[in-house]
């Protein structure tokens, strides 16, 4: 990598002129990026950094799949029981100590699941 003989997808989109991230991967993803990007093809892969915020739970932890604390859309305008939710996160790739832990908040945050709340519940 990079293969760039004939590669007309690596001319069409390298350099991107925007990455869009959290601050919280800067320094641990984003420089990496940079770093490996000019080593192997001496260019920058972007011009500009773009960081948003982050968005945080009822207890002030990041949402991240990675934590189990995220909700899917469609479970809030369907509805979910707490069961349905305690079976996504055996479904995930969260370690054995981490599913304890967010089935817990689960419990703690939705201990009847979530109810049906249309698609007019997403709206802000």
């Amino acid at each position: 990598w990079p293969d760039t003989a004939g590669n007309d997808d690596f001319e069409a989109f390298f350099p991107t002129s925007l990455l869009e991230t959290g601050h919280d991967i800067l320094f641990f993803w984003v420089a990496r990026m940079v770093m490996m990007s000019i080593g192997l093809t001496g260019k920058l892969p972007f011009k500009t950094v773009y960081l948003h915020a982050l968005v945080r739970d009822a207890h002030g932890r990041k949402m991240s799949k990675s934590l189990g604390n995220v909700i899917d859309p469609i479970e809030v305008i369907d509805g979910i029981t707490l069961e349905e939710l305690h079976n996504k996160l055996e479904e995930g790739n969260l370690p054995a100590k981490e599913i304890e832990r967010a089935k817990k908040g689960q419990a703690a945050d939705y201990p009847d699941g979530i109810p049906e709340c249309g698609a007019d519940a997403l709206r802000f």
